[in-house]
């Protein structure tokens, strides 16, 4: 009986390392029928056909068949950057401190910013193709060791074009938000506007001279804001996530207004005439104007709207709040081509802000190039205004 046990052992052992079809054994001596496969033990295993495949045990891999979620991230992001068809942002600027883009129209500037979409998705591989945030760290443009740290500095509407800065670690970004708290970055605007039949007359009326020695004067044009978060997008002042405006006259201060309690902000931006515009196949509606606009502070919509509704000078494509204006002045009729707004950040200017490597702030701003776009639709060339200040 000894002899018999030694020789069924033999056979299991055979057996089990054998390159032979037969991956099974049944041992005589015991009433369990046990199955051997290459790949591990089963017992009380089912007896399987040769075509079977399906019950046959997966082989073990120390590597995960699914994507990582930064994986699964960047694939959903190749993905959707193959029908994405807004123009990549140049980098204007980049070091250890922050990155600086010129962002083209239609991009957001972070998640969630434009609408559109829900911002509590809770799908966290979902990929936002229009967010400009998300494509800078994919790109891995951004500080810190993943090369994907970048905060926000400032935002511009979807639409619209021009510099905006990322900061690349935490002290950068603490350093430009105080200054900004504190009114110390410059940031100036170019603008395309509509002109009405007395061409800017109105909105000189409705302005303050500030500075008349230069050659072009620069005026000031104040009013009261105050954002709204409901209403039809053809109602007075825009609609959802718009802001309504009271004009401020331009020989009454703002200190005479009684509106500040009721949610009013008294904003003023600075403007002047660079150039008067060519008209193109895209100027319908009379002749067009382009502004230089400076502002020291950060209201929503506080340029469009200033501009629409206290002075009577739309923005080119600007239909939230340039077919809401009745009076005198220029009207938008149509939206340009690409869906944006002729408005275009052209230098953002922090002469406060210290950072090591970056003492050039103190003399010169980040300056971004006009959109390629605007020579079909105004006749204005980057290289036509490089000496208009």
């Amino acid at each position: 009986m000894l002899c018999a046990a030694r020789v069924c052992a033999l056979q299991v052992v055979t057996r089990l390392f054998s390159p032979s079809r037969a991956n099974r054994y049944y041992c005589c001596s015991s009433t369990r029928r046990v199955t051997t496969t290459l790949h591990g033990f089963s017992r009380q295993g089912e007896r399987r056909s040769k075509g079977d495949q399906s019950q046959r045990p997966q082989r073990r891999t120390f590597q995960s068949q699914q994507p990582r979620p930064t994986q699964q991230v960047r694939q959903n992001s190749s993905k959707t950057s193959s029908n994405n068809k807004l123009e990549k942002p140049e980098i204007i600027f980049s070091n250890n401190h922050v990155l600086v883009v010129n962002k083209p129209a239609g991009w957001k500037s972070q998640p969630g910013d434009g609408g559109g979409q829900n911002n509590n998705n809770q799908n966290s591989n979902h990929v936002d193709p229009k967010c400009l945030l998300t494509y800078l760290q994919l790109q891995e443009l951004g500080g810190g060791s993943q090369k994907n740290f970048l905060s926000p500095t400032h935002r511009l509407d979807q639409p619209c074009t021009g510099v905006l800065i990322f900061a690349k670690n935490g002290k950068a970004a603490s350093r430009i938000q105080v200054a900004w708290a504190k009114r110390k970055v410059k940031k100036i605007y170019w603008v395309v506007v509509e002109g009405g039949d007395d061409g800017l007359d109105f909105l000189i009326s409705r302005s303050k001279l500030v500075n008349g020695n230069d050659k072009n004067p620069t005026y000031q044009l104040s009013g009261m804001l105050k954002s709204t978060g409901g209403g039809a997008r053809g109602s007075k002042g825009g609609g959802r996530g718009s802001v309504v405006c009271k004009p401020v006259p331009p020989n009454q201060t703002s200190s005479s207004n009684n509106d500040k309690s009721d949610g009013f902000r008294v904003c003023h931006i600075e403007w002047k005439h660079l150039k008067t515009l060519p008209n193109s196949k895209h100027s319908t509606n009379g002749p067009k104007y382009l502004l230089s606009v400076s502002t020291d502070t950060g209201a929503k919509h506080q340029v469009r709207a200033l501009l629409a509704l206290a002075g009577g000078a739309p923005i080119a494509g600007d239909l939230r709040y340039g077919d809401n204006y009745s009076n005198r002045g220029g009207k938008v009729d149509g939206p340009l081509p690409d869906g944006s707004v002729a408005l275009h950040a052209r230098s953002v200017f922090l002469p406060t802000v210290s950072l090591g490597g970056m003492e050039f702030l103190l003399e010169k701003p980040f300056i971004g190039a006009l959109p390629s776009r605007w020579r079909e639709y105004f006749g204005v060339r980057e290289q036509d205004v490089k000496e208009l200040k």
